[in-house]
């Protein structure tokens, strides 16, 4: 038997979509969430990352757990923890091609596919970050591969394509495993079977065993994460149409764009790839270009990915507020990327598609490297609050006043520090205040830096400012800090001391550690 050529285009495309994942990995700081990742569920033992997942985090275990074993092999350095995300993040490239060719479409269009996946910009913010969506994008592929094997095979599932069947059911119970709302695909594609073979439920049943075994297993975890309101309270705290703008924007042009209207370019493509598809399905077979993609398979993908963002904004308008969010809809975005390139392809002159590509990877790329040349478009910089605060031989507290908790990933950079809790005191020479540098780049949802409201501060409040000079101002590309010296002498503060009453809840104060 002949071994099987690898496609050095899509080959090519791989190499470069690792590129753009690993190029600045360890570069920006450890964001809230990845420091949650880090601190509390990467380093203590099985038993408390259990507690940990139940009651701080609202996904499930498995990502945790793959994150806890692999720091004991490779460390738990910002690069280590993201490098997760990022090998699956160029895993995910080639599985896209991967569909394409399963659904019938051409080498050309698979190339397409695998590229609209490796510029991507949500999904490389995504694979340089270490939480679990990279992991679930890449899943959520697989798990769409493995129903286009069996939709394009055709013949009975309990026979015939009992081998992809058993594959779909896997995987699917391993996505969800990853992530609860990537059980909105797998549904979709579930349902989609059903349709086709009707007459083989049973089988289509007992595929869906490991995914429910799953769901049962996690569900007192489940129950537990919903009942803190604070896990989802802040999604709720902004309307469905404001969540539904920000899913759409970071599908397109990552959740930290450059220019807010960057998308549209993008969404004119994704509209020219939804036309030419249903040109083609209303055209007669016989006037079909033989070198067109196959539109039947466009309309297939993206009717799945669409469906699979339907069903949670169905939900949410029923009031399950928390499942419509960008980054929770991540499993969706392969399945439309394979429906995009498609599309761009199923009908009209090629040098249309093509132009539609070539825009999509000009602005994808130019996002990508915005967001690596440009500060404001970064995650918070805590590296350098870090350094500017350790300078010198002066004891000094740091505080945060408003939004604090966002703030705690400093407990990583800042050594020998400690948060200050309520009725202790520390002897300080100094106390820097942390403000942001102001910023005109849209904000988007906690991710980025431009989303800098979370990070105010205020000066000293009385009695304890009148005992204290404003000496130097130090400016950073994304925040700026306040030292204040005390006048005579070092002295002995508590937190009530360095935080106004109205400015408490929530407010971060790192002292040195006893």
């Amino acid at each position: 038997m002949k071994a099987r050529r690898v496609d050095p285009v899509l080959a090519a495309v791989v190499a470069a979509g690792g590129v753009l994942r690993f190029w600045g990995l360890g570069g920006q700081s450890l964001w809230y969430d990845e420091w949650m990742t880090s601190e509390a569920a990467a380093r203590g033992t099985l038993p408390e990352l259990a507690r940990h997942v139940a009651h701080r985090e609202g996904t499930p275990p498995l990502y945790f757990g793959l994150v806890w074993m692999w720091v004991r092999l490779f460390g738990d350095s910002d690069v280590a923890l993201r490098s997760i995300s990022a090998l699956v993040g160029v895993a995910t490239v080639p599985v896209a091609y991967a569909i394409v060719r399963t659904l019938g479409g051409g080498r050309t269009v698979a190339r397409v596919a695998a590229l609209l996946v490796a510029v991507n910009p949500m999904l490389v913010w995504y694979a340089q970050e270490a939480r679990a969506y990279s992991l679930v994008a890449f899943l959520g592929a697989l798990s769409f591969l493995a129903f286009a094997r069996i939709w394009s095979a055709g013949g009975r599932l309990a026979v015939e394509r009992r081998p992809d069947l058993v594959a779909w059911a896997l995987l699917s119970a391993l996505v969800v495993a990853v992530h609860y709302f990537a059980l909105f695909l797998v549904v979709v594609e579930g349902v989609a079977l059903l349709v086709r073979w009707p007459g083989e439920w049973r089988s289509l049943l007992l595929a869906a065993v490991p995914s429910a075994v799953v769901l049962a297993l996690l569900a007192p975890v489940a129950a537990t994460q919903h009942s803190h309101e604070t896990n989802r309270r802040w999604i709720a705290g902004f309307s469905l149409d404001t969540r539904l703008g920000e899913a759409g924007r970071s599908s397109l042009v990552g959740p930290s764009s450059p220019d807010g209207r960057l998308w549209i370019a993008v969404a004119a493509v994704v509209a020219l790839a939804a036309l030419l598809a249903l040109v083609a399905v209303a055209a007669p077979a016989a006037t079909r270009s033989p070198s067109s993609s196959p539109s039947p398979a466009a309309a297939l993908a993206g009717g799945v990915g669409a469906a699979a963002l339907v069903l949670p904004v169905v939900l949410a308008a029923t009031g399950v507020e928390d499942v419509v969010l960008g980054r929770y809809l991540v499993a969706s975005l392969v399945p439309l990327a394979v429906a995009v390139a498609m599309g761009l392809f199923a009908a009209g002159p090629r040098w249309l598609g093509g132009a539609g590509v070539a825009l999509v990877t000009v602005v994808s790329l130019s996002v990508v490297v915005a967001v690596q040349r440009d500060p404001d478009l970064q995650r918070p910089d805590w590296r350098q609050v870090a350094a500017v605060d350790e300078a010198g031989d002066a004891d000094r507290a740091l505080v945060v006043n408003v939004g604090g908790i966002i703030a705690r990933p400093l407990l990583r950079y800042l050594d020998d520090a400690r948060a200050m809790a309520g009725g202790e005191t520390a002897r300080v020479d100094e106390i820097d205040v942390l403000y942001v540098s102001p910023t005109s780049r849209p904000c988007d949802f906690l991710v980025g830096r431009a989303c800098g409201f979370l990070f105010l501060g205020s000066p000293p409040p009385e009695p304890l400012a009148s005992q204290l000079t404003l000496v130097e101002r130090i400016e950073l590309p994304q925040f700026a800090i306040e030292r204040y010296r005390a006048e005579d002498g070092p002295l002995r503060v508590s937190r009530d001391d360095l935080v106004a009453a109205d400015q408490r809840s929530g407010a971060l104060v790192l002292v040195p550690a006893d």
